[in-house]
């Protein structure tokens, strides 16, 4: 399911914040609200196939001013992974669906900050906890 809404973290050329990013879907259509820290939330739109999306645009992003964008994500379980070319550069957006399936951890946010800090080994169950969620 591509519907959601999710807990993410977004890394930029200049800066690292978290928020969440909330996908709803019509048809072939998705429509997309990320809201990250203290910003206004920012509302995209493009399209979607069964688990993956694709969005294309110009407009003024924090931190990077007005740029013209192209997105392409993609739904795994319960994880979310975008990747955003920009031309300010690239800006990786990842994260977990609210109320999700992942273990004990609360958010991706979490999850990263005990990963970099060498809480987990190598096969640590957690990490991909919503990846075969839904079969896929």
């Amino acid at each position: 399911m591509i519907e959601g809404t999710f807990d993410v973290s977004v890394d930029t050329p200049k800066l690292h914040r978290r928020g969440t990013l909330a996908l709803k879907s019509e048809g072939e259509s998705i429509f997309a609200r990320l809201t990250v820290s203290e910003q206004e939330p920012l509302d995209f739109m493009g399209t979607c196939a069964d688990k993956a999306f694709h969005i294309e645009g110009e407009g003024e992003l924090p931190a990077l001013g007005n740029v013209a964008y192209q997105a392409d994500g993609e739904i795994w379980g319960n994880s979310i992974d975008v990747k955003c070319t920009t031309d300010a550069g690239v800006v990786t957006i990842f994260g977990t669906r609210l109320s999700g399936s992942a273990g004990d951890l609360k958010s991706s946010h979490e999850y990263m900050m005990r990963a970099s800090t060498g809480e987990f080994g190598r096969d640590d169950s957690t990490m991909y906890s919503g990846l075969y969620a839904d079969g896929g």
